[in-house]
């Protein structure tokens, strides 16, 4: 079957070509647009049944879904005193700027600003040291990071530098702009502009690399033009497959703006790594003797099943992610396994059909002789073709390499064990963190608005904790349990204290927003006939906002807005959350509560980061068990033997442990005190793909040790593997690291973050592992088995040849047993 297949592929190419076309053609034209489709965010991705989104549904319930899901905050502030009438005016211009046209369509539902009647003054800051400042919000349609934002944010961002250079604006007035729409929306300029030059990066690495290595402008063209088709092509089908998931709703399926990045970086590294080993085969052959015809078929049937083994393992790595909870994992995996699919077909029917059309010119400006090599220069050694793959170059670093490890294969394996090991007990316990404005540049506008926000107000005020506080049978709209118990439970959060991580014992809440106190001022109650008229007003208003109004929820749910001294995706802020909600669950659960038998749900930026922590972490233990086991499964069926599978699985994962050992080192150093963690996505992405993907240089080298063993014995077999694909699998290692470390390029922290990372640990894996622990290991296990068959054998001979010598010394004739008689 596989014989029939390469040759099909070999002789009728120009049939390949057409199929190829009409494909990439069909899906070109049902391929609906990449950003219609994508859908990001990392809260509208978590399941059912956390919190969080528990929270959300018994908010929509119970008062009505919530239009504005984000929103964008305008600052304005003085730094050298309180803010003058000509700032308050200038205030007033922004809020006219931003105000909806009639008919023009606008994600802008609302907005307030400091003259907005009853709750304006709360956009206004004392005065203080640092001057004063007021905000201006535009309450958004869509979800933090929703496409849908991104064009009018621009927008927004274009108003506001016209504003902030008008002449309008009073001389020390400083501008800034932030808020969750803002900041979503960064996230994704940010992860469009690292599309860009990821793309571009990877392509420049690939053709740079190849020829330096190869030096063949020809041969470096094969894999780009091969892999570039299979990317567009996947990027088409995928996109298809998240439409009809939208319209149709019989499965999940989702793409998101980063999505393009993996596939970029995972197609052109690994497909570019399948294409050489198919070339280098291709080559051989032809040095054989055998026509172009022939060569590419016996090429591509000699390859294929080492290729699609290797691609499975990566295939099945990513798809074990479809098992995760959280929908981001669950999606993105498969995904990229679904493209990784195409790159495969595309590495084993395109790329051998556009080696039959270039044949020997393939390899110019060098020739392939029969017998010889591209350069002209091989004997038929194993030595000489690595000469030939590297040009001679690197020749003698793998035949010094190999008589090393042979020589000393324990003290290599030790050696480098010890070396590695701080690393990887550093990478024991990883601290990731959850903060969206740590991705960003602080170039970014939202990130130096948000730092100015900081200044003048808590930094709770950019993302409360909201409490949905439940009671059957209570009406909170109205009598005791509105004047009575609801001021218990306020007054019970402001008299709770908190011990920080610090070890500092205080009481942490800054503002409780309520039907008691709406604008959450405490300690500043207006008194006198206004101030009495002032409370009135202002509470009729927040009974729609604070105690439910639909049915059957209507006055037994009512919402308590609390303000945190945290930023509210920090740890601290998760921290606080957990100590606030056993608070209040002990509060209720006491004899006399008078909350006794009520439940609270929590919802908003931090009940949201503290579901998606738990949720992913959840996510990551289960990944890394299937992801190896998924492996280990390959391994076995391919090289058939368990002892060494299982070693192979555990020395990727020692390099997985290495690695973010060493990133963690790294970016603490480079960062310093802006430094809080990795990003919380790296941990798993990293796992399954150095896991999946490192695992092929250890497939092709241990594949190729036994096949030479066969021929050469088991010493002998090891130096021939190793010195044979030395040079091929480096460049395919260098190769795959350069596509990885295009990722730094990016805009995003986790961008470089999870490009350094991966391309360090594939340059671990290549020259580290692969050239050093497995092939040590080998050879240590190979010498136990022979020791261990040989003390059997001789044993065996030893009972053998003592049989008969036993037997001769008997006696000829056996005495009878005695009868019973003579036993008693």
């Amino acid at each position: 079957m596989l014989k029939r297949f390469s040759y099909a592929v070999s002789r009728w190419w120009f049939l390949v070509f057409l199929g190829w076309a009409a494909a990439f053609a069909f899906v070109r034209l049902a391929a609906p647009v990449w950003d219609d489709v994508a859908r990001d965010g990392d809260f509208a991705y978590l399941p059912d049944t956390v919190a969080s989104v528990q929270g959300e549904k018994l908010r929509d319930a119970a008062f009505g879904e919530v239009r504005s899901k984000s929103e964008v905050v305008l600052v304005l502030a003085r730094r050298d005193g309180p803010l003058t009438k000509e700032d308050l005016a200038f205030a007033d211009e922004v809020v006219a700027t931003f105000t909806p046209k009639k008919g023009e369509e606008t994600p802008i539902l609302d907005i307030i600003g400091p003259r907005t009647p009853v709750v304006g003054e709360k956009l206004i800051s004392p005065p203080g040291e640092n001057g004063q400042a007021a905000l201006v919000i535009l309450q958004m349609q869509g979800e933090i990071m929703a496409v849908e934002n991104m064009e009018p944010m621009s927008r927004i961002y274009d108003k506001f530098r016209a504003l902030d250079k008008a002449e309008t604006k009073p001389a020390g007035l400083t501008l800034g702009i932030t808020g969750s729409g803002a900041i979503g929306t960064d996230m994704l300029f940010a992860a469009e502009e690292s599309i860009k030059r990821t793309e571009w990066a990877t392509i420049g690495l690939i053709i740079l690399i190849l020829l330096v290595v190869y030096r063949a402008p020809i041969l470096a063209a094969v894999p780009l033009i091969a892999i570039a088709i299979a990317v567009f092509f996947a990027f088409d089908v995928i996109a298809i497959l998240a439409d009809i998931s939208m319209k149709t709703n019989w499965y999940e399926f989702a793409v998101f703006k980063t999505t393009k990045i993996f596939v970029v970086v995972v197609l052109f590294g690994a497909g570019t790594d399948y294409c050489l080993f198919l070339i280098a085969r291709y080559k051989e052959e032809l040095a054989n003797g055998h026509s172009t015809q022939e060569a590419t078929a016996l090429a591509l049937e000699r390859v294929t099943g080492a290729l699609a083994a290797s691609a499975l393992t990566t295939i099945l790595g990513l798809g074990t992610m479809a098992f995760a909870d959280f929908g981001k994992f669950r999606s993105g995996g498969p995904a990229i396994a679904i493209c990784l699919v195409i790159a495969l077909a595309a590495c084993l029917t395109l790329a051998p059909a556009i080696l039959r059309v270039l044949g020997k010119y393939v390899f110019w400006p060098f020739s392939v002789h029969e017998g010889g090599s591209w350069d002209g220069e091989s004997d038929g050694s194993a030595e000489s073709e690595a000469r030939a793959q590297q040009g001679g170059r690197f020749r003698g670093f793998w035949v010094g390499m190999s008589n090393l490890i042979i020589a000393r294969p324990g003290w290599v394996l030790v050696v480098g064990l010890l070396v590695m090991a701080p690393f990887a007990w550093h990478g024991r316990k990883v601290t990731v963190t959850y903060d969206l404005l740590n991705e960003l540049g602080r170039d970014r506008l939202c990130v130096q608005g948000t730092h100015l926000l900081r200044e003048y107000f808590p930094a709770g005020e950019t993302g409360p904790v909201t409490v949905l506080v439940y009671m059957p049978g209570a009406d909170f709209s109205t009598g005791p349990d509105r004047f009575q118990r609801l001021p218990q439970l306020v007054d019970a959060l402001y008299k709770m204290e908190y011990t920080d991580s610090n070890g500092k014992t205080f009481r942490p809440i800054q503002s409780v927003r309520s039907l008691v106190e709406p604008l959450g001022e405490r300690t500043k109650r207006r008194v006198g006939l206004f101030g009495g008229m002032r409370r009135g007003v202002i509470s009729g208003r927040a009974k729609e906002i604070y105690v439910a109004q639909q049915e059957p929820y209507t006055g037994c749910v009512t919402r308590l807005d609390l303000i945190f001294p945290y930023d509210p995706f920090s740890l601290e802020s998760i921290r606080l959350l957990d100590h606030v909600e056993k608070f209040l669950n002990d509060y209720a659960a006491k004899e006399d509560s008078p909350f006794a038998g009520a439940e609270f749900y929590f919802l908003g930026t931090t009940p949201g980061i503290r579901d998606l922590k738990a949720i992913t972490a959840s996510d990551q233990l289960l990944i890394q068990k299937l992801v190896p086991i998924a492996v280990l499964f390959v391994l076995i069926l391919i090289i058939r033997r368990p002892f060494i599978s299982i070693y192979l699985v555990l020395s990727v994962m020692w390099g997985y442990f290495v690695t973010i050992g060493m990133t963690q080192w790294v970016f603490e150093w480079l960062h310093g005190a802006s430094y809080h963690g990795l990003d919380w996505k790296l941990p798993t992405f990293l796992f399954v793909i150095l896991v999946a993907i490192g695992e092929d240089y250890n497939i092709y080298l241990v594949t190729r040790v036994f096949e030479e063993q066969e021929k050469r014995g088991m010493v002998e077999g090891l130096r021939a593997a190793l010195i044979r694909t030395g040079g091929i699998i480096t460049s395919c290692g260098i190769i795959m690291a350069g596509t990885f470390a295009a990722m730094i390029t990016g805009s995003l922290r986790t961008m470089h973050q999870l490009g350094f990372a991966l391309a360090m640990g594939v340059l671990l894996d290549t020259f580290v592992i692969r050239t050093i622990m497995v092939p040590s290991f080998m050879l240590l296990w190979g010498r136990f088995c022979e020791r261990f068959f040989d003390r059997r054998r001789n044993r065996e001979t030893r009972d053998a040849t003592s049989l008969p010598a036993e037997s001769s010394a008997a006696p000829r004739h056996r005495e009878k047993p005695p009868t019973a008689a003579a036993r008693r």
